[in-house]
């Protein structure tokens, strides 16, 4: 897009918004960070899902029972004083600065989306919806990093070197995790930066709508399916066997248990699901077979 085009838009924008809007929404936000990350520091066992839950944290298996809403209250989440400590802050500057551009309203269904993208494409990649505001806050970085020049506190605040810390931290955190140097929510920071960008892209640039349009969809697509449909995933493959075996198919139970020891789960929880599901159909033969296999991978472990 040319630069006085850009600088046109720029103008308009301004002469829309002649009243600088407050920042109430991001203010909640931050106190909402704030207070869970407390309460938690105050519970004995915080790492446990029993606690987490209780503060929108949810596991995967109340996920596929339908709370989707977790995918939401999982941004407020915090267990580490430097992870709500940098979220916070960052969740200050550009939630502030996206809120006061773009209205109380706009700002709220612009989190809800980027909170259900990242934590959506977060959950297919890793089994879980990541914890933390990171990455919405890829969302509204990616939002004001496209739309800076339709509004001048966006360029104001992404500096050069603001621009470059973003960009470096996502590209360090994708390294780390793969020398599994650190457990970092990548999906949801590149999930949610991909939001933020297509999102001005198409309501506040208007260049190539029906295109990016095109990608946004595909992107929330990506991000729900695995809500429904997860077959790549070890747990959700293992829940479909277990949601078999109570129901008495117990031939597809075996095959989901197996699938699920290929794709990673505890070879000792599906032996022991598998020899259990041998019974039940009174194949005692293949029962006794994988009880045996279990009995030398516990040999194994206890060595």
């Amino acid at each position: 897009m040319k630069e006085e085009h850009m600088e046109a838009q720029s103008q308009d924008v301004q002469n829309a918004n002649p009243v600088k809007r407050g920042a109430l929404l991001t203010w909640i936000a931050c106190m909402a960070c704030v207070a869970i990350f407390l309460e938690l520091m105050q519970k004995g066992n915080y790492g446990s899902w029993e606690v987490l839950s209780k503060f929108g944290y949810l596991s995967p298996n109340d996920i596929w029972d339908g709370k989707y809403w977790g995918l939401i209250t999982s941004i407020f989440v915090h267990t580490q004083l430097w992870h709500v400590a940098f979220n916070v802050y960052w969740l200050w500057i550009l939630g502030g600065a996206l809120e006061r551009s773009i209205g109380h309203t706009y700002w709220l269904i612009f989190v809800i989306m980027a909170a259900l993208v990242s934590s959506g494409i977060q959950f297919g990649i890793s089994g879980s919806t990541g914890i933390g505001f990171s990455g919405v806050g890829y969302g509204m970085f990616g939002f004001m990093w496209v739309a800076r020049n339709c509004y001048p506190e966006f360029k104001q605040i992404l500096t050069k070197q603001i621009v470059l810390l973003f960009i470096g931290w996502l590209i360090m955190c994708v390294i780390a995790s793969l020398l599994h140097l650190m457990d970092v929510g990548n999906g949801a920071h590149i999930g949610g930066l991909l939001f933020g960008t297509a999102a001005a892209a198409i309501f506040t640039l208007k260049y190539k709508t029906r295109l990016v349009s095109v990608g946004m969809g595909a992107l929330i697509f990506a991000a729900l399916l695995p809500l429904f449909w997860c077959p790549w995933s070890a747990q959700w493959v293992g829940r479909q066997g277990y949601k078999a075996h109570v129901n008495h198919d117990y031939e597809k139970a075996i095959l989901n248990y197996q699938r699920s020891m290929e794709l990673g789960a505890d070879p000792q929880w599906a032996l022991s699901n598998i020899a259990e599901a041998y019974g039940d159909m009174g194949n005692n033969k293949k029962q006794i077979e994988t009880l045996e296999q279990l009995q030398t991978i516990n040999n194994k472990v206890t060595k």
